[in-house]
């Protein structure tokens, strides 16, 4: 069931707003603020996240971006910017198959 973007709304989101979004989305579960994040930092080893809070902010992009986010991909994300280049290539993907 395709749920509605709160960002895109139907236009692909551009890799900034991606960026900016998954930023926020990550900054809840970290002791960092959303300016402070790096597209290099890893989830865990640097921003002291744990498997709960990977699949939270999973769940959040879902959610905040309107995509399903495969388990395959959460496993393989170590960093943010993995998580964004892969938010990013689904959004591709459902645009496509509109």
């Amino acid at each position: 069931m395709p749920m509605e973007s709160n960002v895109s709304c139907g236009v692909l989101s551009s890799r900034d707003q991606v960026l900016a979004e998954v930023k926020k989305i990550v900054a809840e579960h970290s002791d960092l603020a959303a300016s402070e994040i790096q597209e290099g930092h890893r989830l865990i080893d640097d921003l002291g996240c744990d498997s709960l809070d990977v699949v939270e902010i999973a769940m959040e992009v879902e959610e905040e971006f309107g995509i399903d986010v495969p388990d395959d991909l959460t496993d393989n994300s170590q960093t943010v910017g993995e998580v964004v280049e892969g938010v990013v290539q689904l959004l591709r993907q459902s645009q496509a198959g509109d």
